[in-house]
């Protein structure tokens, strides 16, 4: 499974909540990097990235927009919704090998 494929089934299961599904798709050595404001934070493993998801906001969704094949690279424009929360927009980069997401990289727009 190529990276736009890997991508569609991580968005579709992570948008229909079942979070356990979408973190299934991350390898074990994921690692995450965070960036808010001036900061940016490292998460490392499945155990930290993925919990990151698990214990996101219920109702947690990403909605790609304009998405760019880069091979193993999948980097979308996201709108990312929260319960009570105002919408955010986050440039995302998704490197993906073996049909297994091994970094994802978040950062507002």
């Amino acid at each position: 499974m190529g990276a736009v494929d890997t991508m569609e089934v991580f968005f579709e299961l992570l948008n229909a909540d079942d979070r356990a599904g979408a973190v299934a798709l991350m390898d074990e050595r994921v690692e995450m990097r965070v960036h808010v404001g001036d900061n940016a934070r490292t998460l490392r493993g499945l155990n930290e990235v993925g919990g990151w998801f698990l214990r996101a906001d219920r109702g947690l969704r990403m909605i790609p927009g304009e998405i760019r094949d880069l091979g193993n690279t999948y980097q979308a424009d996201l709108l990312v919704l929260r319960p009570g929360a105002p919408t955010q927009h986050l440039d995302s980069s998704f490197r993906v090998e073996l049909g297994k997401i091994t970094s994802i990289n978040l950062t507002p727009r």
